[in-house]
């Protein structure tokens, strides 16, 4: 207890802000890199609720809040100067850029908390005292989202691979995610204040026969713990796994392939590299070029290319993405993407789509944005060799729709990138390129949170030099490779396909965030149900009343001994001061 006292005593009153600024800085530059972490996240946003809790009614509250700023800005610049350090023409551009957007990232979270704490006391109910900071934080990073300009790219939010949540995502989307990482939050630095605080501040159990055994903080506390951990439940209890492509009857196989030619000298593919690696891959359904594979300098040459594309001797779909050339602006540039198939006539591409969101600083100067969003386009596939037209598909076409829609990297990482659809499709085409393999990574990950969102499984085929590819969503999340290098995986796609949306996609994001506001006032009733159906079970399981009524009575002799114990069962305390001493003019408390 000695050795207790003393750390609580270095934390809070001995060396508060150098203490706080090495955690921040620490927990930084593990949760906030291109790929944060769900742990290390969780815990950052815990130190932070404390901290700001400790100095909001100070008066160095605005100096520790400097200090907490700059820390956590060089902490999220660390994390990503590997990733940002060649992204500019030279690392001093890269580290400015890096540590700006860092330092407005902060800004974003601090909403949240400023908003909770003062919020917070105006509160009645401890369930909703529990959920307002989640409520609160999903909200503010759903706002950054939609006004940053490279969407969730740079948002505190965990990638998929690193918590057991992500079944949830066609219900709630990401924004759900963000909701428990702020509850599981809130419940660490709930625990961390009251160790904090000192368990020794509460008043002795009562022998009151109308006494809880629980606080009501606690029993709200043990709800939101309980909720928590059984959301992990369909993660373990429900195989997510591919579906078989080799049962015609049940499913259609595609064969999707991501043409990467890889010169030995090191140069960059041409459009005969291309077009040749292209003519090799003539077992794949589809095939994908990288972001940018080939530039134009205007519409004839597009068109004469696309032609040289449809007289291949192959049957398969090929996206071409491209740069093009302005006409009457020859400075600045437009990246596209055409989906092409044999026999079609010049100018009537299958799909056609421009990339919406720029690079900052890279792009937005040398490239125009198109506003125009993608859409559904059906492919028509005929029965492969060995099955009968009538064993593959009904008249009278016998042939089975496959809904396609397409986007272009950085595209993917906005929250509303495809919310102008109207039915769900089977598969996304998502040509990229990026400089670094953990910005690939990252919007790799971008790229199968929103195919999670629509129930749906992306193509995403990265031409960047240390660039990731492969097949993500319906049950695959590895990638295929990292750098250059052709590749093909056959997939399988439910026959009939449901095109129905998932809710997330018929519902949006601020109806989930209405949904996850009612919880505040809707779990209070979840909570009572929680709490009495409890202590039903555990008086019948003891005998009763009696039985009930001997372990009271034993927690006022044994259980006064072990402080976690008296706190958990103890009533709502009278405020406790923050540090067990009073400062002049003002009195706190960790928990709010």
């Amino acid at each position: 207890m000695v050795a207790s006292s003393s750390l609580q005593a270095f934390i809070l009153t001995e060396h508060p802000t150098p203490f706080f600024a090495v955690v921040e800085l620490a927990l930084a530059s593990l949760a906030l890199g291109p790929l944060p972490r769900f742990i290390p996240l969780v815990l950052l946003l815990s130190v932070l609720k404390i901290h700001g809790q400790r100095i909001a009614f100070r008066h160095t509250r605005g100096r520790e809040l400097l200090c907490s700023w700059f820390f956590i800005s060089v902490g999220s610049s660390i994390a990503h100067w590997a990733a940002a350090a060649s992204a500019l023409s030279s690392p001093t551009q890269s580290l400015a850029a890096v540590a700006i957007l860092s330092s407005i990232t902060y800004l974003f979270a601090l909403p949240a908390l400023y908003l909770d704490i003062q919020i917070k006391g105006r509160v009645t109910t401890d369930w909703a005292k529990l959920t307002l900071f989640p409520a609160l934080w999903a909200t503010c990073w759903s706002v950054a989202s939609h006004i940053s300009p490279v969407g969730r790219l740079l948002n505190w939010s965990p990638v998929s691979g690193s918590h057991a949540y992500n079944w949830i995502v066609p219900y709630v989307g990401p924004v759900g995610i963000d909701w428990i990482v702020a509850a599981w939050a809130v419940a660490c630095s709930e625990v961390a204040s009251q160790w904090l605080m000192g368990f020794e501040v509460y008043e002795p159990l009562g022998m009151h026969t109308s006494q809880s055994l629980l606080s009501s903080r606690s029993k709200g506390l043990l709800t939101l713990v309980t909720m928590l951990l059984a959301l992990t439940l369909p993660s373990f209890m429900f195989s997510n796994i591919p579906i078989r492509a080799d049962i015609p009857a049940d499913a259609t196989s595609l064969t999707l392939g991501c043409a990467l030619p890889h010169p030995l000298d090191g140069s960059r593919p041409t459009l005969d590299d291309f077009i040749d690696e292209t003519s090799r891959m003539n077992t794949a359904t589809v095939i994908l070029w990288p972001e940018s594979a080939v530039v134009f300098n205007s519409a004839k040459e597009r068109e004469a290319a696309f032609e040289r594309i449809r007289k291949l001797p192959i049957h398969s779909y090929v996206g071409v993405a491209f740069e093009e050339y302005l006409m009457g602006d020859p400075s600045r540039t437009k990246n596209g993407f055409a989906l092409l198939h044999k026999g079609q006539k010049p100018g009537d591409e299958v799909m056609q789509y421009y990339k919406r969101n720029l690079v900052p600083f890279t792009e937005s100067f040398s490239k125009v944005p198109s506003i125009d969003p993608p859409v559904v386009t059906h492919l028509q596939l005929a029965h492969p060799k060995g099955i009968t037209a009538p064993q593959w598909a009904p008249p009278p076409d016998h042939t089975r729709p496959i809904p396609v829609t397409s986007s272009i990297c950085l595209d993917f990482a906005s929250p509303s990138a495809f919310t102008g659809l109207d039915s769900r499709p089977a598969l996304i085409l998502g040509p990229a390129r990026t400089w670094d393999t953990n910005v690939g990574l990252a919007m790799w990950e971008q790229a199968k949170t929103r195919a999670n969102e629509l129930g749906s499984m992306v193509l995403w085929c990265d031409g960047g030099v240390t660039g990731v590819s492969g097949v993500g969503g319906g049950g695959i999340h590895e990638i295929m490779q990292a750098g250059g290098g052709t590749w093909m995986r056959t997939i399988g796609v439910p026959y009939p396909f449901d095109e129905d949306r998932t809710l997330y996609s018929k519902a949006g994001e601020l109806s989930v965030i209405l949904f996850l506001v009612s919880l505040m006032s809707g779990g209070i009733a979840l909570n009572y149900l929680f709490v009495e159906g409890s202590r039903g079970a555990f008086a019948a399981l003891t005998g009763g009343r009696v039985a009930l009524n001997f372990v009271r009575a034993a927690a006022l002799t044994g259980g006064r001994r072990i402080p976690f114990v008296r706190r958990m069962i103890a009533p709502p305390p009278a405020e406790a001061d923050l540090l067990g001493v009073g400062e002049v003019g003002e009195r706190q408390n960790l928990l709010g």
